[in-house]
């Protein structure tokens, strides 16, 4: 089935050489260093999907020369967490409201049920977005549907799609008795369909597909399918993601079952390793609302060398955070970041992953400006570390998150005549903290230009939006008759910010 979308055409790629000339900063890899430094009036060359030039004036062959100057030019953002099918159509319901009885997670993922057919729409839409604030990977983690890798690979996204499977669904009912319903087979049918998802991706005609092995949630899969998928993504060399150590109540649930923390009997049935990433990875056992009499999840990730994936505003709006994303880089874990569901945007993300974490840790708040030797400094070049090169060593694609002579050309721009880059004195940091989303320009995946002056050019995004109003009503209207809602209409569990003003005559 191929997925069709208001405004969507067919990428090209000529295999021509394009020269981005004298570009007036260029965040370029240093390969001695193994690390990012600032290029000024570097030229940026590029055929296919492949970068042949960083440095210097370029003296060969161009084909098509676009004038840098006045422009920021960086490697493409990589959001290693993120479900695209449901984010979209809940946007602007849950983001202001809390169940204090039990993570809300639990509960909305079975009340906000979108329409089998509002899906595609939403991936896209979602992706878009995404695109047109700088990220170029992704990884997509959703119950695969009809048409969903078709609508990947039209967003013009790299993806890794991470199909869905689990042992167990859970239901609450009060809005706060959690239960598990087992499923007959423990979740192998679905494992079964997520491997011929995964190889079907890695074969799509488009190029840009990838597969991750995803099971769903630690505690709602079985031991045995946990082992058996972290094996095939040994075998295929895939990456592994599960979620773990996400919640205070998951934490509560291991020690009643196993008696350690999520992430020790994940070490202990061998899922941790340099392939694998914990999703959130927030409650370790040194977590304050933990109170546990020892520290051991911390080592134990970087040992292995697990990645953590970092999604602070779903949690921020929880009034929850990373204790602190400071201390976790200093114990060198590698932690890479993602939207979860919002806000569709990584600018946005890399910034409240900084602010969340000196707040966390009320020691890291920034580099001291005066003679120090305490502390690990968080700042603009540790976050988009985290948001480039960290996310592409865990993928294990040396080739994206960079730009350097051999990767991918996979980079976006960055207009410096943005007022919220002026006046300029640091790029990363005005974008980061200041600018975001609106101050970027131009997105090339894979050598192909995917959005041009902030505007998408594989999908019509307006289009998509305006096509999930009615879904997103329909969805809406039926939250009453959902089990977990406890009989409350989506008026009663998530009222409008204002009241709406009855109209006189």
């Amino acid at each position: 089935m191929t997925a069709e979308f208001p405004g969507a055409g067919a990428l090209q790629n000529s295999g021509r050489i394009s020269c981005i000339r004298q570009a007036e900063w260029l965040v370029a890899w240093d390969g001695v260093r193994n690390d990012f430094h600032y290029l000024r009036g570097a030229d940026l060359v590029f055929r296919g999907d492949s970068i042949l030039h960083v440095g210097g004036h370029f003296d060969g062959k161009v084909d098509h020369e676009i004038d840098g100057r006045q422009m920021l030019v960086l490697p493409g953002l990589i959001n290693t967490h993120y479900h695209s099918n449901v984010t979209m159509i809940r946007k602007g319901i849950t983001q202001d409201a809390c169940n204090y009885l039990l993570p809300s997670f639990y509960q909305n993922v079975n009340i906000l049920q979108p329409a089998e057919t509002a899906k595609a729409a939403g991936t896209a839409f979602g992706i878009g977005q995404l695109l047109c604030g700088g990220t170029t990977t992704l990884m997509d983690w959703v119950a695969p549907y009809d048409g969903w890798l078709d609508t990947l690979a039209a967003t013009g996204a790299r993806v890794y799609a991470a199909p869905f499977f689990t042992s167990a669904e859970w239901s609450v009912s009060d809005h706060r008795l959690l239960r598990y319903r087992w499923l007959p087979d423990n979740g192998h049918a679905l494992f079964d369909h997520a491997q011929a998802v995964m190889d079907a991706a890695e074969a799509h005609p488009s190029g840009r597909l990838a597969a991750m092995v995803a099971p769903s949630e630690l505690e709602a899969t079985t031991p045995d399918l946990l082992r058996q998928s972290h094996a095939l993504a040994r075998q295929t060399g895939r990456p592994f993601h599960v979620h773990a150590a996400e919640s205070a109540r998951e934490y509560a649930e291991f020690l009643a079952r196993h008696g350690t923390s999520p992430i020790q009997w994940a070490a202990q049935i061998g899922l941790l390793g340099e392939n694998s990433a914990i999703g959130h990875g927030l409650y370790l056992d040194h977590h304050s609302d933990l109170h546990a009499p020892a520290h051991r999840d911390l080592g134990l990730l970087a040992e292995t060398g697990t990645t953590v994936t970092h999604c602070p505003t779903v949690f921020a709006a929880q009034g929850e955070g990373m204790e602190a994303l400071s201390d976790y880089l200093a114990a060198g874990v590698n932690v890479t970041l993602g939207n979860d569901t919002y806000p569709h945007g990584m600018l946005q993300e890399m910034k409240l992953a900084v602010l969340v974490s000196r707040l966390k840790s009320r020691r890291d708040l920034g580099r001291a400006t005066h003679p120090s030797t305490q502390g690990y400094s968080l700042g603009a070049g540790e976050i988009f570390r985290a948001a480039t090169c960290g996310a592409a060593d865990y993928l294990g694609r040396p080739d994206l998150g960079r730009l350097a002579p051999g990767c991918k050309a996979d980079f976006f721009t960055v207009d410096l005549t943005d007022p919220g880059m002026m006046p300029l004195h640091d790029p990363l940091r005005s974008l980061i903290y200041c600018a975001g989303d609106r101050a970027v320009r131009d997105v090339y995946v894979g050598g192909t230009q995917v959005v041009a002056g902030g505007e998408l050019l594989t999908l019509d995004l307006r289009g998509l939006g305006a096509g999930l109003t009615a879904p997103q009503a329909a969805m809406c209207a039926a939250v009453a008759s959902r089990p977990d809602a406890a009989g409350r209409s989506a008026d009663e569990l998530w009222p409008l910010s204002l009241p709406v003003a009855k109209q006189t005559p």
